[in-house]
């Protein structure tokens, strides 16, 4: 097998964005996204077995992708079972609230901001799941299985409220496609833009992201208060 370059995981040193580190000893990883006065926190807890290594990743993105306009997701984290030639795999990305927007979706840009945060999260996934692949190829040359997964970290998951926000879509395309043509003229780029949101947003209410075709479950970790300003949220990582 082509070996992966990977730099040993040090806890004594920061952590670089866009490097792929090698952990090999189980431990906890922190990701800090830190806010004008406030910090939210993934604790990434790897728990390794005899023949197996991590890999953790901050915001990584192919080194052939020019680093304008190129969507990451904050964390990319893997086990590597070597005896087993199994991979566990968790990409996840932190939304410091992603149900904060308004449950009046006719106020305040609420329904706008609900569509794209959903658009742009799975935007996030998708782009960073092609990102580990210019690197995963050599295990699965190798032989070996990946399973991978996705997820968020944030402090509410809300069903409810996207699927409200898909309702309210779905209607307002219906609405605009039955008012005369010279109306619909004006609205129909607004219309094209996000009616294929509409599944999307029904998906992700379940808990659910659609992505190439595959359908992935979404992980949430809810982050919980810790002190006046922060939150934290721990994730498990196991082969």
């Amino acid at each position: 097998m082509i070996e992966v370059r990977l730099q040993p995981y040090d806890e004594t040193k920061p952590i670089q964005k866009n490097v792929l580190y090698k952990v090999n000893n189980s431990c906890c990883i922190s990701f800090v996204e830190r806010h004008e006065a406030s910090k939210d926190i993934a604790n990434i807890q790897y728990v390794l077995q005899d023949g197996q290594y991590g890999i953790y990743a901050n915001e990584y993105r192919a080194p052939n992708t020019e680093k304008q306009g190129c969507k990451t997701a904050d964390v990319l984290a893997c086990i590597i079972d070597e005896n087993k030639k199994e991979i566990n795999t968790l990409v996840f990305d932190v939304k410091t609230n992603i149900s904060a927007f308004s449950d009046d979706l006719s106020k305040d840009g609420a329904l706008m901001t609900a569509i794209k945060a959903v658009r742009d999260f799975i935007e996030q996934l998708h782009a960073e799941l092609l990102h580990k692949e210019t690197f995963m190829l050599y295990y699965k040359d190798d032989d070996y299985v990946e399973q991978e997964n996705v997820g968020i970290v944030t402090k509410s998951f809300e069903s409810e409220k996207f699927i409200a926000v898909a309702e309210r879509l779905k209607k307002l395309i219906v609405e605009e496609e039955s008012i005369s043509p010279l109306i619909l003229y004006k609205a129909k780029n607004r219309v094209n833009a996000y009616k294929g949101q509409i599944e999307p947003l029904y998906n992700f209410a379940q808990q659910k992201v659609e992505i190439k075709g595959k359908m992935y479950q979404l992980q949430v970790f809810l982050m919980s208060k810790i002190n006046e300003s922060d939150y934290q949220a721990s994730i498990q990582l196991a082969g």
